[in-house]
């Protein structure tokens, strides 16, 4: 009877390091779960932007490839006109200085005090 009772108990502790393991086993495959979701969140919006730029870069290619934007790009920037246009080239402003007015240069002469009470008292 002993002998089926330590069989049992060696089950019973068998089993719970076998439950043990894969509780374990468990958790760090829900820990791995986590991060490849938020990896995969990561890259769906990294793809999406893509995607979008992807497709601002086409419908831009379309505009520049069209008869409209080639003119347009011929006339503003190279600067080439069609037969029959006059062309109008503007001029920067010159730098031409204008004359401000001059007033007249007063002179002051700096006369010291002992010379004025001199020509107070005994004049000239």
């Amino acid at each position: 009877m002993k002998k089926i009772l330590k069989d049992k108990r060696i089950i019973v502790v068998a089993a719970i390091i076998i439950l043990v393991i894969l509780f374990l086993d468990f958790n760090q495959r829900m820990i791995l779960l986590s991060r490849l979701r938020g990896q995969e969140k990561q890259l769906t919006q990294a793809y999406g932007e893509l995607v979008s730029t992807a497709n601002a870069l086409k419908t831009e290619i379309a505009n520049a490839d069209s008869d409209q934007a080639v003119e347009q790009w011929a006339r503003e920037e190279a600067g080439m006109i069609q037969e029959g246009d006059i062309p109008i080239v503007l001029l920067p402003p010159s730098n031409t200085a204008i004359p401000t007015p001059t007033s007249p240069s007063v002179i002051i002469d700096e006369v010291e005090a002992w010379e004025i009470w001199q020509e107070l008292f005994f004049g000239d």
